[in-house]
């Protein structure tokens, strides 16, 4: 029985929530698995046989890719990004992925877009189209459909909120609730105001291009629904400029001592405590994760977003629980699995007096840093060069429909 309640138990594995068994009952037409709670859980019964289980145990991995079947031998998708860069990919596919194409190339037809011309119907055409595929994704995936807004706006609140509510209300027509859409914002100052402003009706938003602590503090006071810091950049920017201290309270790196401080696996920690001690609403999704023992040092945090080769190297490595002789464990072995993060850590965690304080655009500015300033540029005008390249696939579908 003790090995059927393994078995059982390993199918249920969900971030943050006491531990339950499962036991089989087994009769020769069917399996029947029953929850029941148990108080004490010997080591040979634990259920973490690969590293993918055990960051499963704390945090909801969300694979990194593409498409939703590029991924699906390793994990099952859990939620989905409909983006410029999206489809142009599906455009840009010589073969296949026709009923992505053909819901792409519907939007042409949309009655609302044909009663406007130049530029707006363009735009018309391209939001209708990412609803179009962002439809077709919420009906294969459980989670939310995150849902780009033109990043060329990036630096007008008001242009947001206008295409963000007629995006919901594309999906709205299409028989798809609000509650399974985050609106994506890059997140500038002005993105995040736009963000509070729609949270505050209703409207979940999700703020990328999140490369400094004070852009998480400030879309956590807005009350966003999801920010995405994107660790994997920073490491980058800080490899490009060596000379910059990576750890102001550690040793000196100025005299060759190189640190091994990742700055952006501290800086998302240090977003996921802040959100959790004083803002709860707001979860952190932490992507750009280069690294399996990046994902792992930020076991706890609400999401991690694992590209396939990570993901990969993280469902082909075994540990050691689960498959000991139940009498004894490894020295420290109860620490070692336990989550890096949690809201009880959370807790306990430590910020100065200005890092609480209501950020203005002034504090927003001077908190950015030189990487910040840097990444966020950068993130915004790669995001409008995705835009611009799609643009010609729609103008000859539309010359193709004349």
């Amino acid at each position: 029985m003790a090995s059927l309640q393994l078995q059982c138990s390993m199918l249920s594995l969900t971030p943050r929530v006491p531990q339950v068994s499962r036991v089989e009952v087994r009769s020769r037409k069917k399996v029947v698995c029953a929850v029941q709670k148990i108080d004490y859980r010997p080591p040979s019964s634990r259920t973490a046989a690969t590293e993918l289980d055990y960051l499963e145990n704390w945090s909801t991995v969300v694979p990194d890719t593409l498409l939703l079947q590029d991924i699906e031998k390793i994990e099952a998708p859990k939620a989905a990004t409909v983006s410029s860069a999206v489809l142009g990919g599906i455009l840009r596919n010589p073969a296949g992925l026709q009923e992505y194409k053909i819901a792409i190339a519907n939007a042409i037809n949309y009655d609302v877009c044909q009663a406007k011309t130049g530029a707006a119907k363009l735009a018309c055409e391209i939001d209708k189209a990412t609803v179009n595929i962002g439809a077709l994704f919420s009906r294969q995936v459980e989670g939310r459909v995150s849902t780009e807004v033109d990043p060329r706006l990036a630096y007008d609140t008001e242009a947001i909120m206008t295409r963000a509510q007629g995006l919901l209300k594309n999906y709205e027509e299409m028989g798809i609730s609000r509650d399974r859409i985050l609106l994506r914002v890059p997140g500038t100052f002005e993105g995040i105001q736009a963000a509070k402003e729609l949270e505050a009706q209703g409207i979940q938003t999700h703020i990328i291009l999140v490369y400094s602590f004070v852009q998480a503090t400030a879309a956590a006071q807005a009350g966003v629904s999801v920010i995405q810091p994107n660790i994997g950049r920073v490491d980058d920017w800080f490899h490009k400029y060596p000379g910059v201290i990576r750890d102001p309270k550690g040793p000196r790196e100025d005299s060759g001592f190189l640190s091994d401080v990742n700055p952006g696996v501290r800086m998302a920690a240090r977003m996921y405590n802040y959100c959790q001690k004083y803002h709860p609403k707001t979860k952190v999704m932490v992507s750009g994760l280069r690294k399996a023992k990046d994902a792992l040092a930020l076991a706890g945090v609400d999401y991690l977003v694992v590209g396939p080769k990570v993901l990969a190297t993280l469902s082909e490595t075994p540990t050691l629980q689960g498959y000991n002789d139940g009498l004894t464990t490894l020295p420290g072995d109860d620490e070692y699995y336990s989550p890096r993060l949690s809201p009880e850590a959370a807790k306990e965690a430590d910020f100065e007096e200005f890092e609480l304080e209501p950020v203005t655009k002034q504090i927003f500015e001077e908190g950015l840093g030189l990487a910040g300033v840097s990444l966020l540029k950068q993130g915004v005008q790669g995001l409008v060069d995705d835009i611009e390249r799609l643009e010609p696939f729609f103008k000859n579908l539309s010359v193709g429909q004349e």
